[in-house]
């Protein structure tokens, strides 16, 4: 049986994530091992504390990247 992991480890798992650049939301769940619909909803909270924005949004496809206030915040936690 698998350990859970809790919200605050998953937002950091796809905040490191993007440290790489920009990603889909799939690419994210696809490096990271986290269901894509999780992924979803963690971005949607990271992205109303300001540490993501979206840089391209369809139907089909989200498109994601760091804001300077969430490469600090990975830069703070890696230290």
């Amino acid at each position: 049986m698998s350990k859970k992991r809790k919200f605050d480890q998953i937002r950091d798992i796809i905040l490191h994530d993007l440290l790489e650049g920009k990603k889909t939301i799939n690419k994210i769940a696809s490096d990271s091992g986290i269901n894509w619909k999780t992924v979803e909803r963690h971005i949607i909270f990271l992205i109303g504390k300001g540490m993501i924005h979206e840089v391209f949004n369809s139907p089909y496809v989200k498109i994601v990247e760091l804001t300077d206030k969430g490469k600090e915040y990975v830069e703070v936690k890696a230290s």
